[in-house]
């Protein structure tokens, strides 16, 4: 129990979480309990595990204990945010549910008083954090993860917009693009050398090619021609792009 805990405490603090020194505490609390064989043991055992992740701003971590601070006690905050694709920053008003790590980036669902919706926010885009003294309640029945996830891989819904995108490639590499977070996802047909996907057109001309680019000439695309074609042009705009 001790080991498990000591690795969940090296999980924790390379994902930079917040109550790290806490954490600390309580594992150092709980370590003056072992007797010398004991502590020999979990050591052992502590330095089989190590985990890279990539670094964390001091500021994510601090905000992200205000955020918790705010979650816990039903605060609303004022936030400065920066949109992605957005020169210009912006306040808003935010009623924070939960925090979620999520792919290396911690995020905030909350209510956003400025669209009036439920929002997620990355953490590490917020430039400054202030809890104010409005209390909220949270909603009753809400799953952030339910929310996110359905964010991030909206359903398909209609149809007859599905088609399919079937690659064919090297074993090794198809195995790591059926594990990719979106395309992994819709996966629906796996042999050793081909992989095939359904999803909406729109999403295969959109998003698609430059997710396969990567993979260079480790793969190929089969069908639809559309997206070979598509393929195509996002090369020829990103060589006119460096030719400038």
């Amino acid at each position: 129990e001790q080991t498990s805990l000591f690795h969940a405490a090296v999980f924790a603090e390379e994902a930079g979480y917040y109550g790290g020194e806490a954490l600390n505490r309580a594992i150092s609390k709980l370590s003056k309990y072992s007797n010398q064989e004991q502590e020999t043991k979990i050591n052992q055992h502590l330095t089989s595990l190590e985990v890279i992740s990539r670094l964390n701003s001091l500021s994510v971590e601090t905000f992200l204990k205000e955020l918790e601070q705010a979650v816990a006690e039903g605060y609303s905050v004022k936030i400065l945010y920066h949109k992605s694709g957005e020169k210009q920053l912006n306040y808003r008003l935010v009623d924070p549910y939960r925090i979620i790590y999520w792919n290396n980036k911690w995020y905030m669902i909350g209510f956003c008083h400025l669209r009036n919706d439920i929002r997620s926010f990355r953490v590490d885009r917020i430039e400054s954090l202030m809890l104010t003294e409005n209390k909220f309640n949270q909603p009753e029945n809400f799953s952030a993860r339910d929310f996110f996830i359905k964010s991030l891989l909206p359903p398909i819904e209609d149809k007859e917009i599905i088609i399919s995108l079937v690659i064919n490639g090297d074993k090794s590499v198809l195995a790591d693009i059926c594990q990719h977070w979106f395309l992994g996802h819709y996966l629906q047909e796996r042999t050793s050398n081909q992989a095939v996907f359904l999803l909406e057109k729109d999403m295969i001309h959109t998003y698609v090619p430059y997710l396969l680019l990567p993979y260079n000439k480790s793969i190929k695309v089969i069908e639809p021609i559309s997206l070979k074609n598509r393929i195509i042009e996002v090369l020829s705009e990103l060589i006119k792009f460096h030719q400038v």
